[in-house]
């Protein structure tokens, strides 16, 4: 699971289950879930044990999480479900916390860095191109120190 941050307002935790034979199983003794992530190799809790509900009458189970906030990050939501003879289960999904947003600003430098540039002295302007070369993805005026066009010593850019 892949979660956006900042400050994700619902994480959706379920399982769905089913018996030995693929059938769904639509009757357990309980089913919890609790959010752990690790530090220095020791298990913090972000959500204590939390009862998972039943939806309906279907084979998923299933809890709304409000954090109101998870830093970037690494976590594992642990399930535990007791079957009605008393045979427990425990599985962990992994939680990833992502920043999409710094993730975009990281492929908007990566291709800056990869692709070429050129200063283009009839416009007194810099263009930065993607990773082929071929498409201009930033254009700057630039200026001198006192702040008039040119290609020469130059002294600002500004984004066109």
């Amino acid at each position: 699971m892949i979660v956006e941050r900042p400050n994700p307002t619902q994480v959706v935790l379920q399982a769905v289950v089913g018996n030995e034979n693929g059938t769904p199983k639509t009757a357990l003794a309980s089913a919890d879930v609790r959010v752990y992530h690790l530090n220095a190799g020791v298990e913090v809790n972000n959500l204590g044990a939390t009862p998972l509900v039943q939806v309906g009458m279907t084979s998923t189970w299933r809890y709304v999480w409000a954090p109101g906030s998870l830093p970037v990050g690494h976590y594992y939501a642990e399930y535990t479900l007791v079957d009605t003879d008393s045979a427990e289960f425990v599985d962990v999904e992994d939680i990833v916390v992502q920043d999409f947003a710094l993730q975009v600003d990281l492929a908007l430098v990566k291709q800056i860095e990869q692709g070429r540039w050129k200063i283009d002295d009839t416009l007194d302007q810099m263009i930065f191109y993607d990773e082929t070369g071929t498409t201009p993805i930033l254009t700057f005026n630039l200026k001198d120190i006192n702040g008039l066009p040119s290609s020469v010593n130059i002294f600002e850019r500004d984004p066109v």
